[in-house]
């Protein structure tokens, strides 16, 4: 059931748009987004994602509207409200559990300190393959990852991984902006919203 101050969604269209509390995206969370990439989609529920499928982007708050996030052709810092909300796009705000305010701002300093770094445009088309291809394809996908770019969940989780919070279990390269659509380890924060702009 859909919180009532969340943003009304229908067929991907914003009936109705809430601005963004700056107050309530602290430094450290991350930000899903349905960027309506088809392509993406598909891959993640032919993995297995059900439902969280539909996340198709990540991004990480750098506290307030700022965010960063891998897009091509480099990283950047971008305004959540202005890049995504204000466009229509469905958000979802994830705050790690049982993360001290301390490992949340470390996390979040990585990530700031990965700004402007290209894009891995190689690995973002060898990753399909490694879907389909079975473990030949995870072969030639981690061959031609890069270690100095990122595509955006694998700049997000790489953050945690920096910490030592190791929380998907497996190489940062094979991270899908689906896998932060987990209860288990995030916790959604709802009151995100300030209406009547």
């Amino acid at each position: 059931m859909k919180n009532k101050s969340d943003p009304i969604f229908e067929m991907g269209t914003v009936l109705f748009m809430p601005t963004l509390n700056p107050n309530s995206l602290k430094i450290g969370y991350v930000i899903i987004i349905n960027t309506r990439k088809f392509a993406i989609t598909k891959l993640q529920h032919k993995a297995g994602y059900g439902e969280s499928s539909k996340w198709t982007h990540v991004a990480g708050s750098l506290g307030g509207l700022t965010a960063i996030e891998a897009n091509i052709p480099r990283s950047r810092l971008i305004n959540l409200q202005k890049e995504y909300v204000d466009r229509g796009y469905e958000i979802k705000v994830m705050r790690r559990k049982n993360q001290e305010a301390g490992k949340r701002y470390k996390v979040a300093l990585w990530w700031a300190t990965m700004n402007n770094l290209p894009y891995d445009v190689l690995q973002f088309f060898w990753f399909p393959l490694s879907i389909f291809c079975g473990k030949i394809g995870i072969v030639l996908h981690n061959l031609f990852s890069s270690h100095k770019r990122f595509l955006c969940s694998e700049l997000i989780v790489t953050g945690f991984y920096k910490e030592g919070d190791y929380l998907f279990g497996k190489p940062a390269e094979n991270v899908l902006p689906a896998d932060f659509d987990n209860s288990g380890l995030f916790e959604e924060v709802k009151d995100i919203w300030i209406f009547g702009r």
